[in-house]
């Protein structure tokens, strides 16, 4: 099997040489648009140190609805690498159909997905392979997400999210029953990894959650950081947040669980939902401030994902990036 790209390069085949014993991996990263901080993940995910054993075979990387310049861009940046391999889009056809094509061409034990628009630490990815590869029951390794604060309310807002959502996803991971994964870095195991279905939102949700249905446990590591990309205004926060409740209501129609976290807990385990958020506002007290507006935020997205799922399966297929 061969993998055709479509700016004219042809990757090598992929023969039983690549599958053969040992503690091989993936790479595979999603891009769109003007993929501007594709060049420093690239030089990270190059430069990094794996952990003994582990070998990285490919990376994949699917350029959906980028322009010339950055297609050009691209190509002279991944030009050399034999490891490499670009799938060029020429529109965006949403991130569950670019993992599924990430999913048709990796090698290896395992798969790292990250997304373009973040930047792992040093020694993240490592990280999560030692993880995932000293127990084989182990399906899936998400990492901790962080991001630069630009200050303000809406800085504060986004850190008591996302401080509560690593607090949760910690508790889960401790208490073994986590059946969901951040999708800025995660790895997989190969043997745990299904399609996703045309349209899925929360990849990592949809793909922990049916791991987990499969009896695999999936896993938090805290000590593997990835910066990421976050709104920089209030109305891209609603939507983003209308987006991710509006997928987490997907994944529980598809897997018939809904994944774990701090909103969907509330539903099912009011009690838990409300430890994690005390835990956390004890842990910085200054972001008692930013609730009631992460209240509010949360008591306009909520309903507005809770029609859009009623109205349609498909919506927020294809998404706006952050910043607008």
């Amino acid at each position: 099997m061969s993998l055709e790209v479509e700016n004219g390069h042809e990757e090598r085949s992929l023969g039983a040489s690549d599958q053969g014993v040992g503690k091989k991996f993936s790479v595979g990263i999603c891009v769109s648009d003007s993929a501007s901080n594709l060049g420093r993940l690239v030089s990270v995910i190059e430069g990094e140190s794996f952990p003994e054993g582990h070998s990285l075979e490919k990376v994949i990387i699917v350029a959906s609805g980028c322009d010339t310049a950055t297609l050009a861009f691209l190509r002279n940046l991944l030009d050399g690498d034999r490891r490499v391999a670009l799938i060029e889009e020429p529109r965006r056809y949403g991130k569950a159909a670019a993992i599924n094509r990430i999913l048709d061409y990796y090698v290896g034990d395992f798969l790292v997905l990250v997304n373009g628009d973040a930047l792992p630490a040093t020694g993240a990815i490592g990280k999560l392979l030692l993880s995932i590869s000293g127990n084989h029951r182990v399906g899936m390794v998400a990492a901790r997400p962080i991001f630069e604060s630009g200050g303000g309310s809406i800085s504060d807002v986004l850190e008591l999210m996302w401080t509560a959502h690593s607090d949760c996803s910690r508790q889960l991971n401790h208490q073994g029953i986590s059946n969901q994964c951040s999708d800025e870095l995660m790895v997989a195991r190969a043997e745990a990894i299904h399609t996703l279905p045309q349209g899925v939102v929360n990849d990592g949700a949809y793909l922990a959650g049916t791991a987990y249905s499969h009896g695999y446990s999936i896993k938090f590591c805290s000590e593997a950081v990835v910066q990421i990309d976050v709104p920089k205004s209030f109305i891209a926060l609603i939507q983003q947040r209308r987006r991710i409740i509006f997928g987490h209501l997907q994944v529980w129609k598809l897997v018939g669980k809904p994944p774990r976290t701090v909103e969907t807990l509330l539903l099912t385990s009011p009690l838990t939902s409300l430890k994690v958020v005390i835990r956390t506002l004890g842990s910085i007290p200054r972001l008692i401030l930013a609730l009631p507006l992460a209240a509010v935020i949360e008591m306009v997205s909520i309903p507005a994902a809770i029609i859009d799922s009623l109205i349609s399966t498909r919506k927020h297929a294809v998404w706006q990036r952050n910043g607008t």
